[in-house]
């Protein structure tokens, strides 16, 4: 089980924010990624080309993607691309899950369930959000 406050929070690539990342591929080439964002104020995020992100929203937030805004609450997500121009816009402090591949390499996929609910087959790592348990499915394409 990954628990994000036991990681210490590093600075985004562009300095905008932190994050905590919880697991990556061993290989060291990012095929894919794991982390949880610490969303303290507006900012832009970080470009990764070559990269998918899959963005899970952890409280209540507004990300901008390439200029369309799209407005989230808790456990809903959005992909989008590495290279795309993203902002996030908040009320309060939050945070986010963040699953990122290599494109054409994996594709993830996560689904929140409640603590007391059965592990999935096929996980590739359990994330503790605290009420909730965010499973990460890894699929390899190539």
């Amino acid at each position: 089980m990954l628990i994000p406050s036991e990681v210490t929070p590093v600075p985004w690539r562009n300095g905008a924010g932190t994050t905590r990342e919880l697991a990556a591929d061993p290989s060291g080439e990012t095929l894919w990624r794991i982390s949880v964002a610490d969303l303290l104020e507006d900012a832009p995020f970080s470009a990764f080309p070559g990269i998918d992100r899959l963005f899970t929203a952890l409280g209540p937030l507004r990300l901008t993607i390439n200029g369309t805004a799209t407005d989230l609450e808790r456990g809903d997500q959005i992909r989008f691309a590495g290279e795309d121009t993203v902002t996030v816009s908040l009320d309060q402090p939050t945070q986010a899950l963040n699953v990122m591949t290599r494109r054409g390499r994996y594709r993830a996929e996560v689904v929140l369930r409640s603590p007391e609910a059965d592990r999935a087959d096929g996980v590739a790592a359990t994330v503790d959000l605290g009420g909730q348990i965010a499973e990460v499915f890894l699929a390899a394409l190539a």
